[in-house]
């Protein structure tokens, strides 16, 4: 595409990174629009999600414990730069007649306030007040990022974030391992100071890249969206970009949940039993798959039988595979991934789709990728809950940039100084960035997901109790 691309532009493009031809790819991208996936099928129970039964987590226990046992490293890999704003949304200007009651009868669960801080005010009163001490600037909730938000106070007045609570639970899961969050910039040192007074010191941050910027279009010229100096708007490349942070980790294998999935702590033991059968799972097949590379290098037709068994359960595949072929289709990132089953939460779903070399695998798909009444098959919702497994067969990281589906992008249109652009996210880090890579889907129980998407959410039984 011909851009009469000028010196600022040259020198935008040289602070990223990018050669020019990235900026030509985006634009391309834009114009052309979000591509809905070839979706084929949900993956429901016996077709694409694995239901294990007690002998399969028994196996799977032993195998993390192995796992630890081990040379190999592990981390946990937390996205922590959303901001809470939107957590407080219901608060916001007149407030519905569910949310007020709610404030009236349980805000005192709140780990923002003491029980009997509002003593004295009638239901109403205390619900508004309550809702304008979270919004004061003063205090500053809404304005924190998500993880910096107290989101359980314990009988001892003991208050804990999520930042907190993963480093506890990640402690008493995998002790002495690593644990990495990525965080604003702005926030990095104050995050950094909380979790080591608290006696966290294995933990190590990143910011998302600018080399990862996306451009917009301006709707109406069809050209890239510029300020009132003519300098380009780059905007960050949403959560997708975070497989560069993902590439940088370098670890034998990584655990991913997001920052507001976190439980107290009376229910971190049940959550840690199914980590060690997504750990042990991930562990026991990275084995079996560098097995069987070792075989098929070494020659023989039922080492070749064998491999194209193995890879049936990652695959809906027609095709006979030669020795190079079955090689290039084991040599893969594994991700092992928990699925529960859906009761009516939005996000995205366990489907499978097809690829551009024509074989089905199973993917992680955002209900903006699907077309028709697909979405509505779901039997599973997909709560971020993932295993990976990055090292080849003889032990060196994968780039995972290469098993990237990168025409799996997102778009969406935004208003921006009053006009409308479109803008590009890169492909989501467990949607197409995660597109070639080997997956197995278990089935985990549901109450293993537990996100803060509101503040409500904070006065759940649940996390009281």
């Amino acid at each position: 595409m011909d851009n009469p691309w000028n010196e600022g532009d040259v020198r935008a493009f040289d602070l990223r990174q990018w050669p020019v031809e990235e900026a030509e790819r985006q634009q391309e991208q834009l114009v052309q629009g979000g591509i809905p996936v070839d979706a084929v099928a949900p993956c429901i129970q016996g077709d694409g999600i694995f239901v294990l039964t007690d002998e399969d987590k028994r196996r799977a226990v032993e195998a993390f414990a192995e796992l630890l046992a081990s040379n190999l490293t592990l981390a946990r890999f937390v996205p922590a730069s959303g901001a809470a704003s939107r957590m407080f949304a219901p608060l916001r200007g007149e407030m519905a007649e569910d949310v007020v009651r709610a404030l009236a009868t349980n805000g005192h669960r709140l780990p923002m306030f003491q029980q009997n801080q509002y003593v004295g005010l009638s239901a109403t009163d205390r619900a508004m007040t309550m809702a304008k001490d979270l919004l004061s600037p003063d205090l500053g909730w809404s304005t924190l990022p998500k993880g910096l938000v107290p989101f359980h106070r314990y009988p001892a007045g003991d208050v804990r974030t999520p930042f907190e609570e993963h480093a506890h639970e990640w402690e008493s899961l995998a002790p002495g391992h690593r644990l990495h969050f990525t965080v604003p910039s702005k926030y990095r040192g104050q995050i950094r100071s909380l979790l080591k007074e608290k006696g966290f010191d294995r933990v190590d941050f990143s910011v998302q890249s600018a080399q990862t910027d996306t451009v917009a279009l301006d709707l109406e010229s069809k050209q890239l969206a510029r300020d009132a100096q003519g300098k380009l708007l780059f905007r960050p490349g949403g959560h997708g970009a975070l497989l560069h942070n993902l590439n940088e980790v370098q670890t034998d294998f990584v655990f991913i949940r997001n920052i507001d999935n976190v439980v107290p702590k009376h229910r971190m033991a049940a959550r840690n039993e199914v980590q060690h059968w997504m750990g042990g799972e991930a562990y026991r097949l990275t084995k079996e798959r560098d097995a069987l590379v070792s075989a098929v290098n070494q020659g023989g037709q039922e080492a070749l039988d064998d491999a194209a068994a193995w890879l049936d359960g990652f695959s809906k595949d027609t095709r006979t595979l030669t020795r190079d072929q079955l090689l290039e289709a084991l040599d893969r990132p594994i991700r092992v991934a928990g699925m529960v089953p859906n009761e009516g939460k939005a996000g995205g779903g366990p489907f499978w789709i097809r690829l551009k070399e024509g074989n089905a695998v199973p993917a992680i798909v955002e209900g903006a990728e699907l077309k028709g009444g697909m979405l509505g098959q779901g039997t599973h919702f997909n709560p971020v809950d993932i295993c990976c497994s990055l090292m080849d067969a003889s032990g060196k990281p994968y780039d995972l940039n290469q098993f990237a589906a990168h025409d799996l992008f997102f778009t969406a249109t935004k208003d921006w100084n009053g006009s409308s652009i479109r803008i590009l996210e890169r492909p989501g880090l467990w949607n197409g960035a995660m597109a070639n890579w080997l997956t197995r889907f278990i089935e985990v129980p549901a109450d293993t997901f537990a996100p803060v998407k509101s503040v409500l959410d904070l006065m759940d039984e649940s996390r009281w109790k």
